[in-house]
């Protein structure tokens, strides 16, 4: 009985498979390849395109700071047009959306003091990236013209008319600082500054500051003094407010006027009919102006985290 034989052509065929999984394996393995040759190209142009859109969004950020300065300058009622922290509508312009909010950051109340500073945030949006800016910006007329009017630098620019003046650390109503105001051989002694630099005739003045004594109550008020050639010596005070053992606050304005040539003047701070000591903290001098033009306060600039948490108020600096 005879056995047949394995065709010959059968290696050949084993042969040809294998060398054609090989080539589909050569095939796949080109395949990925390209695909993810591919997929690196698209990252890499949409990783190119947000960086272009955030530094897109970045510029307009910050040019939106001062585009949004220009519109307040020119709208003399916007403290009471913008709510306290909140948004305003978006603006789309172009590939950008823009929106702004302002934030009075002593009390929250942007409509109660004109001279008051406040923070404005500037957000720009372009294609997904998200860019804000923020600074503090104030009134001409809100620069305290008193040096060292929160007493952090103790006596400084100070001095004491028929009184003494220290540095007291152990009350202090803000800071770690007040003035501590004793030996006054009368009422109207008390701690005085010059401020013959920077006071103008017929000049409106709004005036702040905090005081307490150590248990009596007594009146305190400001008062500013004049010297010039063709009117003499004139003292200007403003109204009196009731000061007691804990802190408080008086306020006034007042309005020197005098003719002839400024020889000096003088801010003081003085009492009705009491020599008692008194701390004293606080103290603002501020013109005053109806139309009060906004600046930029150096040193406010931030960029800010974009998130939850601006949206919640509480801003996340970065």
């Amino acid at each position: 009985m005879s056995r047949s034989r394995p065709s010959a052509s059968l290696p050949r065929v084993r042969r040809r498979a294998t060398l054609y999984v090989a080539v589909l394996g050569v095939a796949l393995v080109v395949s990925v390849i390209g695909i993810s040759a591919l997929v690196a190209v698209q990252l890499a142009n949409r990783s190119a395109d947000l960086l272009e859109s955030a530094a897109r969004a970045d510029f307009y950020a910050q040019a939106y700071v001062d585009l949004t300065l220009n519109k307040l300058v020119n709208t003399t009622n916007w403290r009471t047009i913008y709510e306290h922290n909140v948004w305003t509508a978006d603006q789309v312009v172009g590939e950008v959306t823009y929106s702004f909010r302002l934030a009075d950051e002593a009390d929250g109340d942007l409509a109660d003091d004109a001279n008051e500073p406040v923070r404005l945030y500037a957000k720009a949006a372009v294609r997904g990236a998200v860019r804000i800016y923020s600074v503090q910006v104030a009134p001409t007329a809100s620069r305290n013209l008193l040096l060292n009017g929160d007493m952090e630098d103790g006596t400084a620019n100070w001095y004491g008319l028929n009184c003494t003046v220290a540095a007291d650390t152990t009350d202090a109503h803000g800071g770690a600082t007040a003035l501590l105001v004793s030996n006054r051989s009368n009422s109207s002694a008390g701690p005085g500054q010059s401020i013959t630099s920077v006071v103008e005739n017929g000049a409106a003045y709004s005036i702040k500051f905090w005081s307490k004594f150590a248990s009596v109550a007594r009146n305190m008020r400001p008062r500013i003094e004049i010297t010039a050639s063709g009117s003499g010596t004139q003292n200007f005070d403003g109204g009196n407010t009731l000061i007691g053992s804990t802190w408080g606050e008086a306020t006034a304005t007042i309005t020197p006027t005098w003719t002839g040539t400024l020889t000096s003047a003088n801010f003081y701070v003085v009492t009705s009919f009491t020599t008692a000591s008194f701390r004293l903290d606080d103290v603002s001098l501020r013109k005053q102006s109806s139309t009060p033009a906004l600046v930029i306060v150096p040193g406010t600039w931030r960029r800010e985290l974009a998130g939850p948490a601006l949206v919640e108020g509480k801003v996340a600096v970065k």
